[in-house]
């Protein structure tokens, strides 16, 4: 329904009247003037109205909601432990502190023994989670962690992550809030992987491995319960997230590489142990497997099929990323044909790019706009204004620096793609430091 009210914010700028639209007819019609035309219609007299009646003097000075959803220390009782265990769990899923699941009640005990696996300070900030921007400590990470069955050995790697999510640069706002369902991966490279037992082989993205499960959910209950999200409430997510409980949590193969791992391309030494975290839309399998021959050659062409295929579809496709997860056997095939990464980015990023004349007039212009809007990075847009014309190369992609090249998998394997089409570049690459029970990433 359409419905006026204000809108505030503790930054300084007065508070506006609002006019929303139905969602059901905006977001199905707003595409076309001539559909669309009716629904401003209906609440174009709202809108004259809201922006002409003086604001009245709760409107001028509105009260701001400042609740914080926080768990707080409480004692819970029960006839045994499983009737206890069961009461904490209704507590926490009733105050939108969990995700569904059971948990592990974060018992202050627990909680001091998961802060063993690093020596970083409780107290230590590392940054705010949208979009309630709640305040992530090492404390409170570890407090999720315990909720999500962690080992305290696993913490310093779920601290590394949570850094790339509330690093200035990374978006995570559009992942927990969009009606998108986005998701995050957690690429976890270097010698911890192997230390703490993650998955990088046949399986990779499945259960059966509770480093990958654990510091997954470890993740995911941190951004629900800093970022204070909620299905129906702030996270629009029509469906929901496709991995809502682990997220997509796997380790690069370096083991059975031909290269040096992914995080040393970020600029850190192959003897760092690192976290990547990624916005991504979804897993596509691109060639591999017991079942269908494959090549390396074919799989390449796979990989720009796929790329290319977004280059004829409009809608903010021009900030996109690719993470291109090459399994073992193939990586090895490509590294014997003399490809490496570096190699790798080029070719993929100038075999997708796709003809002038299959881009539609309206993504012609949409493109045209966005190099005006800049949302084609300056030092890109000549490459794009040059590629604008009878016989141009449209690039799918702004850079090949926007293409990831990774190897994980076992043998056989899949090689898949991680993509991503949102309106950032949410990508971010941490080292794990301050381990106490590792001998990687001390």
């Amino acid at each position: 329904m359409t419905d006026a009210h204000l809108s505030a914010r503790d930054n300084g700028v007065p508070p506006m009247r609002a006019v929303a639209l139905p969602a059901k007819t905006y977001y199905r019609y707003r595409g076309n003037v001539d559909e669309v035309r009716p629904v401003v219609a209906a609440a174009f007299n709202e809108v004259i109205a809201a922006l002409t009646t003086p604001l009245t003097r709760d409107e001028a000075n509105p009260k701001v909601d400042r609740t914080v959803r926080s768990p707080r220390l409480a004692e819970v009782t029960g006839a045994d432990y499983a009737d206890t265990a069961e009461k904490v769990n209704q507590l926490f899923l009733t105050n939108h502190w969990a995700d569904g699941l059971p948990i592990i009640p974060p018992t202050e005990q627990a909680v001091k023994a998961m802060l063993k696996g690093t020596s970083r300070s409780p107290d230590e900030v590392i940054g705010l989670v949208a979009p309630r921007n709640g305040v992530a400590t090492i404390e409170k990470i570890a407090i999720n962690a315990v909720m999500a069955g962690a080992k305290p050995e696993y913490l310093p790697v779920i601290i590394a992550a949570m850094e790339g999510f509330t690093d200035p640069d990374f978006d995570v706002t559009h992942m927990q809030t969009s009606t998108g369902s986005f998701e995050a991966a957690i690429i976890v490279s270097g010698p911890v992987a192997k230390e703490l037992d993650f998955n990088s082989g046949i399986g990779l993205l499945g259960h059966g491995w509770r480093a990958n499960s654990t510091v997954g959910r470890a993740v995911r209950l941190s951004l629900l319960n800093l970022g204070q999200t909620w299905p129906g409430e702030n996270d629009m997510a029509l469906l929901g997230r496709l991995s809502a409980y682990t997220l997509i949590a796997f380790a690069e193969n370096n083991e059975a590489s031909p290269w040096e791992p992914y995080h040393t391309s970020q600029g850190f030494r192959p003897e760092d142990s690192t976290v990547t975290v990624s916005v991504v839309g979804g897993v596509t399998t691109v060639g591999g497997g017991a079942v269908t021959p494959w090549s390396a050659q074919r799989i390449l062409d796979s990989v720009t099929s796929q790329i290319s295929n977004i280059g004829t579809y409009l809608g903010g496709i021009y900030a996109a990323k690719r993470i291109v997860v090459f399994h073992p056997d193939c990586a090895a095939e490509l590294a014997a044909m003399g490809y490496t990464p570096a190699r790798l980015r080029q070719y993929l990023y100038e075999k997708s790019r796709v003809p002038y004349e299959r881009l539609s007039a309206n993504t012609r212009r949409e493109v045209r706009r966005m190099i005006q809007d800049r949302q084609i990075r300056p030092d890109r847009a000549p490459v794009f204004e040059e590629a604008l014309k009878e016989g141009g190369l449209v690039p799918a992609l702004q850079s090949p620096d926007d293409i990831h090249i990774m190897v994980a998998g076992g043998s056989p394997g899949y090689s898949f793609v991680l993509g991503y089409t949102g309106p950032n570049f949410a990508h971010e690459t941490k080292k794990v430091s301050h381990a106490t029970m590792t001998k990687a990433g001390r």
